[in-house]
């Protein structure tokens, strides 16, 4: 199985670390963990990087009410949400 299907398999099954800033951002924009993982499996990558110890990539997907999220995902074990945020770049899908 390939690195990136086994990530977004681990989000499928809720094996996901949260930081405390993704919590924090998630609680001040009202985005709940299910939106979070919905967005990851339903949406599109927008930009994918290498770091120190891991890949990371911003994902933009919808959430129930149609408006976009953003959520930028470390390839770490587990994988890691760094944040989560409304994109400020312009949506198209």
């Amino acid at each position: 199985m390939g690195r990136r299907k086994k990530l977004f398999r681990k989000v499928e099954q809720g094996e996901i670390f949260f930081t405390q800033h993704a919590y924090q951002q998630m609680f001040a924009r009202d985005i709940y963990i299910k939106q979070v993982q919905e967005a990851l499996l339903n949406g599109q990558v927008v930009q994918r990087w290498d770091d120190r110890d891991g890949v990371k990539m911003a994902i933009v997907g919808k959430r129930f009410n149609g408006d976009y999220i953003k959520v930028v995902i470390k390839d770490t074990e587990p994988p890691t949400i760094i944040t989560v945020c409304y994109p400020y770049e312009e949506v198209k899908f």
